[in-house]
């Protein structure tokens, strides 16, 4: 049965703005043309898709069912319009890219590679879930995540492009230093020292330590990762962590990085997007080089 792709365009304004009327406005149509579409969409899926209230409207469990194709097919819709634009008008492209805060050195060589006179790469960092959120709202063409192939928003899917360990790391002079690979419970003799709660490293790590059975002797928390580094430049402290987060500190002998000798320490490094086919040509071209 073919469906009218604008039926979906308005359900998903109504939708997501919860009213027929700011849908309409929003849509620069008729609140009766609105109305229309959505009746002759729910007779094609042959059920209510929402009910009406006193502040607007809710979708039943079918619209809620419905709800992420439509935006799908909304999404698709404006990157065409944009991408036509782009070819009619000449204007500058413009790849926006969500980063997780674990990989903020790599996004920061793909957009220097990236942007000139031609093409702009611009980068919004967040936590995982966040990120994935705004590009499943169409916000973001993509995001790189850590860890991300599981429980995603319809529409979208993870292609993981690299994995990393988690690595102890310590200050200069670290008793450890010059260990190679420690057991998890070296921790317990140590000051741990975290990044903030909603951070995918720390996540991890958690999980990892509460697995063994490990209880460092202090810990500390820390607001964000630039904190972070600087307890463990002063020697406050040791932090688990992937090398790539302190590459800088550790090449320039600030800090040191000791293996771990446990199971369940890498992680995945994943590209999140709507599927490659569906995606902008400039979009496939930045992503598709991550794994070169």
């Amino acid at each position: 049965m073919r469906v009218n792709p604008e039926y979906l365009i308005t359900f998903s304004a109504v939708a997501e703005l919860g009213s027929v009327s700011k849908a309409a406005e929003y849509l620069h149509l008729s609140q009766p043309a609105v109305s229309g579409q959505l009746r002759a969409l729910a007779g094609i899926v042959g059920t209510s898709l929402y009910t009406r209230h006193s502040r607007g409207v809710s979708l039943t469990a079918d619209g809620l069912e419905l709800l992420p194709l439509a935006q799908a097919i909304t999404r698709s819709m404006r990157r065409v319009g944009e991408l036509a634009l782009e070819k009619r008008q000449h204007l500058k492209r413009h790849v926006r890219l969500g980063v997780s805060w674990t990989l903020a050195a790599r996004a920061v060589h793909l957009a220097a590679r990236f942007s000139d006179e031609n093409l702009k790469v611009s980068l919004h960092s967040d936590h995982t879930p966040r990120l994935i959120q705004l590009v499943a709202e169409g916000e973001l063409d993509a995001t790189l995540a850590v860890d991300a192939s599981h429980a995603l928003p319809d529409g979208l899917e993870a292609r993981r492009f690299s994995s990393e360990d988690l690595r102890l790391i310590v200050p200069k002079g670290h008793r450890l230093i010059d260990s190679g690979y420690v057991n998890l419970n070296v921790v317990q003799e140590e000051s741990l020292l975290w990044p903030m709660p909603e951070s995918s490293v720390r996540r991890r790590a958690a999980r990892l330590l509460q697995t063994n059975g490990v209880t460092p002797l202090r810990e500390l928390e820390l607001g964000s990762f630039l904190a972070l580094k600087a307890a463990l430049v002063e020697g406050i402290g040791v932090a688990i962590l992937p090398r790539s987060m302190v590459g800088l500190e550790i090449d320039t002998g600030f800090l040191n990085s000791v293996g771990l000798e446990s199971n369940d320490i890498t992680l995945g490094y994943h590209v999140v997007s709507a599927p490659v086919a569906m995606l902008p040509g400039t979009v496939r071209m930045v992503l598709e080089s991550l794994v070169r």
